[in-house]
Parts: structure tokens; sequence; C-alpha cells
């Protein structure tokens, strides 16, 4: 009985290095789109900042984004540091009757916009970006 041959694939490596940097370049998108999405948040939050001398509402920070595995990407937004040392103390006391902004400035702006995040980042990737991987 006669062997059959197996067929011959052509241009694989090719095909390889292709979805190689589409996968690059949507990782690319996906966390400039992130971060683009992340400065929004950090917006509103500052908006429900409490104010006394404004440092706590200067000190919201959005660090650029960190790509981990090829596809996990993250942002890390922040508030206090040395400017504010006292914001967790101001974010959490829920019996402070605050004259400007709320407690959970942060916490309330990410909850209410954690079911929509992903609809908005996906509508900021580029797919023509991606797949010329930038």
């Amino acid at each position: 009985m006669a062997r059959e041959k197996s067929p011959e694939l052509k241009g694989y490596e090719k095909m390889q290095r292709q979805l190689t940097a589409l996968m690059k370049g949507m990782t690319n998108e996906a966390a400039a789109a992130l971060f683009v999405e992340a400065q929004i948040e950090r917006t509103e939050s500052m908006k429900r900042t409490p104010v006394d001398v404004g440092n706590l509402k200067a000190s919201h920070l959005v660090r650029p984004p960190v790509i981990r595995n090829t596809v996990d990407v993250s942002v890390t937004i922040g508030v206090g540091g040395p400017a504010a040392p006292y914001a967790i103390f101001v974010h959490e006391d829920l019996n402070v009757d605050h004259t400007s902004g709320q407690a959970k400035f942060l916490e309330s702006t990410l909850k209410e916009s954690a079911p929509y995040i992903a609809k908005r980042v996906a509508r900021r990737i580029d797919l023509r970006r991606a797949l010329e991987g930038k």
C-alpha cells in the first residue's frame, strides 16, 4: 500500500511572523487605549475629590501601562503619595460631611465604569495600527 504524502505547508514562517506582529500590535493598542481610559477615570475621580487646599486632588496619577507575558496589560491609578499622605483617610471616612467632593471618590468612579471599560477600550483600538505592528 502506497503511503500518502503529507501536504507541504508553504509560508508558515511568514504567517507566524505576521501573527506575532499582530498580537504585539493588539497588545500595544490595548495598552494605549487602557491608558487613555484610566486618565478619564482619574479626571472623574478628581471632580469627586474633597478639596481643602487642593493637594489631594492634585495628587491623582496614572502610571503608564505595564505589559506582562505579551498580553497581560495593566495601568495603575493612584491618589496620595508624599503630597497627600492622608488620602486614605479622606477616601475611606464615610462619616465626614464634605463641603465639596465625597468619600470613596476614586472607588465610586471605578465601580461605576467597571461594566463599560472593556467596551470603551475596544472602541479605542485601531486595528490598522495593530496590523502594522506599531
